[in-house]
């Protein structure tokens, strides 16, 4: 007897229960755009890898500063050392260049290293051959 006495109960219940499982707002699902990368955004979410625009390596950073240094006028030599966010480039001219000159290269380095590659701190020294 008990069982047929809570059907009615069953019945009341049942949809309540039914339209609280279907949600019956009008929440839709958020869909998430990627970076058009061709990896599914995964180069702004990981910088460091190899598929950024930004990943380098010292190897990288050292051509990227030769090449800066390379086309100014009197340079014969380039050396570059980096130590962390630290480098530090040497440059060779000729032996018989003039302390105006090479303070004129050096500073000329130094604005093109930090232009070509702006994340180190530079020092930059001038020498004669």
């Amino acid at each position: 007897m008990k069982f047929k006495a809570g059907w009615p109960i069953a019945a009341a219940l049942l949809p309540v229960l039914l339209a609280a499982a279907c949600g019956g707002g009008d929440a839709k699902p958020k869909a998430d755009a990627y970076d058009n990368d061709g990896y599914l955004g995964m180069t702004n979410t990981n910088p460091n890898l190899q598929t950024g625009p930004s990943y380098h390596t010292y190897q990288v950073d050292s051509d990227m500063m030769r090449n800066a240094v390379a086309s100014i006028a009197g340079v014969r030599n380039v050396r570059v050392n980096t130590n962390g966010t630290n480098a530090t480039v040497r440059l060779t001219v000729d032996r018989g260049t003039s302390d105006g000159d090479k303070d004129r290269i050096r500073q000329e380095a130094l604005q093109a290293l930090q232009h070509a590659v702006p994340r180190y701190d530079y020092k930059v020294t001038v020498n004669g051959d």
